[in-house]
């Protein structure tokens, strides 16, 4: 049973590419974490083509069993890697989505539920909106470790967060493509985001892994600030300016430890959840 992890988080530059550039530039990542003994590695929010929307979503969408998805669990040997595409699914529907892959095998795919339309961002206009909250083994079945994986506005929802945790996740990996500008007026988004990282982390008891993108693009500026967090709600590795790799150990010690004193996901009763919803609707 492995109680430590190696957790890292790529934060890429921004830009537009092309899929087959956006599949060199991952391959060239995951070398690079394989080399740190990494375990589990998290890329932005639609890493592989870049957060924009100038290109036709149908003409960059892959489904699940393209051969460049394939390439990329292929090369994740030993690793579970976390990446993000424009999935096509069934009857020609798009989502945002983020799978996970390890020894060539699909562990998980998330399609991202908040879809950001708001500010300066437009996602309603182009994806439909996900529905599951799925958790998933990271590692070896054995492992006390499982993951679950939610895509930028999903982190807003107090709800999502919750089901994630219920669900089973001491993991959370959170690819995001996060702005300067993107909410507008006053909002900051990098206090933001560092306030809603850190007070998920701590209320929850869960590590948590952001990749985000950094530099210009299409008149926006995405700040980076790619973190890994631990349990106590402190970021234990902080990426600089510029494209790069970071990395931290993950105890699970420290997840009982969070969890013992803070029993948020204890008190958590889904069958309230189930009670309250019955009675809203019924107003």
């Amino acid at each position: 049973m492995t109680n430590k992890l190696i957790l890292a988080a790529a934060q890429l530059t921004a830009g537009p590419t092309s899929l087959q550039d956006g599949l060199l530039r991952h391959i060239k990542f995951i070398n690079q974490a394989r080399e740190l003994d990494t375990d589990i590695l998290v890329f932005p929010e639609l890493s592989l083509t870049g957060y924009s929307f100038t290109q036709p979503i149908p003409e960059i969408a892959l489904r699940i069993n393209d051969d460049l998805v394939s390439e990329i669990a292929d090369k994740a040997v030993g690793i579970t890697v976390t990446f993000g595409f424009v999935e096509e699914g069934d009857g020609a529907l798009f989502y945002n989505s983020a799978m996970t892959v390890r020894d060539g095998k699909i562990l998980n795919v998330h399609r991202k539920i908040n879809l950001a339309t708001y500010g300066l961002l437009e996602e309603g206009k182009h994806f439909t909106a996900g529905e599951e909250v799925n958790s998933f083994v990271p590692a070896d079945e054995k492992d006390p470790w499982c993951a679950g994986a939610l895509i930028c506005a999903d982190h807003w929802n107090p709800l999502l967060l919750s089901l994630s945790a219920l669900r089973g996740s001491n993991i959370l990996i959170a690819p995001i493509a996060s702005s300067s500008e993107a909410v507008g007026g006053h909002f900051s988004n990098p206090e933001g985001w560092e306030q809603n990282l850190g007070n998920t982390a701590l209320t929850f008891g869960s590590y948590i892994l952001m990749s985000n993108w950094i530099g210009p693009q299409n008149g926006m500026n995405y700040w980076g600030g790619s973190s890994i967090v631990s349990p106590q709600g402190i970021a234990i590795s902080q990426a600089e300016e510029g494209e790069c790799l970071i990395s931290a150990e993950a105890d699970y010690a420290q997840v009982k430890n969070a969890r013992y004193l803070l029993p948020t996901l204890r008190d958590l009763n889904p069958h309230h959840f189930v009670r309250e919803f019955t009675r809203i609707r019924k107003q």
